[in-house]
């Protein structure tokens, strides 16, 4: 079906609600020096948004764009007849803000099928409107939540001096501590904005509020270097799965990621000199040194308390972490 001598087909996902700004990214990809390549790209724009893809620009580029009007017609089925048709290089997609990204994966393994002698290479980007972006997540926060977990970058559009990074960054990092968010704006002074702490990051000991535990750890695990062999003082609840090394617990707090039915302990390997004294699932206060190392629970470098003091603690008013 395709040639063989061109082993990959990258495959980028554009997500967003409308006026996020998906048709805009797209015809900028199609522009930009990155897809000056000769190679032929087919757009599957599955709702028509404000902004329609101009015939001129398309043949200038060497793309083709194709509609897919219901979520039913989004499958492997329907897609291999425009591969047949077009026979492109590379697929965008503009995906329905409204549609469950379930799909998404499900398509994956119909191109690698489809593709049988190619590479399938997926990209997923999430497109946030910041002017809506407050307002979505009231009325419709498992729906944004749904394009967070899968997205691999999240690029959020119209920022201004007021734009909310912290509630953004929680909103996101509290499903997909992976993703990268990226912040656009047309006033130059927003990227001179730095986002301060409610707690001194700078101070001998950082000492974290139940309150912020949530934005503390975001940003520490957004920021490692920020925080990096410092001294915190925090408290946190305590689990001990089995299977630890030696002198080892998960260290962390259960969170509402979005609603009520998406709560998780979100936690983190914290090692002390004796927790027998101390039950599973109790509340604790520690004084400890943050570093960040390579654990085999992780399978990665990530972060670990090394704790120099721990005191039994009271439940926090609220037991649930909030990120927005």
């Amino acid at each position: 079906m395709f040639d063989k001598k061109k082993k990959e087909m990258m495959v980028y996902v554009i997500m967003g609600f409308l006026e996020a700004g998906k048709t805009s990214l797209i015809c900028d990809l199609l522009t930009d020096d990155m897809f000056d390549d000769q190679l032929k790209t087919l757009i599957l724009a599955c709702e028509e948004g404000e902004e329609e893809y101009e015939q001129e620009m398309l043949a200038k580029t060497g793309a083709v764009c194709e509609y897919i009007e219901d979520e039913g017609s989004f499958r492997g089925n329907v897609i291999t007849k425009f591969l047949k048709k077009h026979r492109p290089d590379r697929i965008i997609i503009e995906y329905n803000g409204m549609w469950p990204t379930k799909h998404i994966p499900e398509l994956y393994d119909d191109l690698e099928e489809i593709c049988f002698d190619r590479e399938v290479l997926f990209q997923t980007i999430a497109l946030v409107n910041d002017e809506t972006f407050s307002l979505y997540m009231k009325n419709m926060p498992s729906m944004m939540v749904d394009q967070f977990r899968i997205a691999e970058m999240i690029i959020v559009n119209r920022c201004t001096l007021q734009t909310k990074k912290s509630a953004i960054r929680g909103s996101v990092k509290s499903v997909n501590p992976r993703a990268q968010i990226v912040y656009e704006s047309e006033d130059e002074a927003f990227y001179e904005m730095r986002e301060e702490m409610p707690f001194d990051v700078n101070a001998e000991i950082i000492q974290v509020s139940a309150d912020d535990f949530g934005l503390w750890y975001i940003d520490m695990i957004d920021h490692p270097e920020t925080y990096h062999g410092k001294t915190m003082q925090i408290a946190g609840m305590i689990q001990k799965p089995p299977g630890l090394p030696k002198g080892f617990v998960i260290f962390g707090r259960y969170a509402m990621t979005c609603c009520a039915d998406d709560i998780q302990y979100i936690g983190f390997l914290c090692k002390a000199d004796s927790w027998s004294e101390y039950q599973n699932q109790q509340y604790v206060e520690v004084t400890a040194r943050l570093e960040y190392k390579f654990m085999k629970e992780y399978g990665e470098e990530g972060p670990v308390f090394y704790a120099e003091t721990v005191i039994p603690s009271e439940k926090p008013k609220e037991e649930l972490v909030y990120f927005n």
